[in-house]
């Protein structure tokens, strides 16, 4: 029973690293994109690495590819849709 609960939390630790790797990623490209300042950026998470970024009267649409599982990894934050205004 101990060792089932310890690796439930080991996945948790995980999915929450990448999850955060995810969205770190996705807020270095997203300020470039929008030609806005980093602070003015909101992000949501909208699906299975799909992410919301609005700011500056702009709104995009990121979908993250490649492997996102730690520092190192190739994990890149593509536009998928064309900047929106307002």
């Amino acid at each position: 029973m101990k060792f089932k609960l310890i690796s439930v939390g080991a996945v948790v630790l995980v999915l929450g690293g990448c999850a955060s790797l995810m969205k770190e990623t996705v807020s270095k490209r997203a300020p470039f994109d929008l030609n806005c300042d980093a602070g003015s950026i909101t992000i949501q998470l909208l699906g299975y690495r799909t992410y919301g970024v609005s700011g500056c009267d702009k709104r995009a649409t990121y979908v993250l590819q490649g492997p996102c599982s730690g520092p190192g990894s190739q994990c890149l934050a593509v536009m998928n849709s064309n900047v929106d205004e307002g």
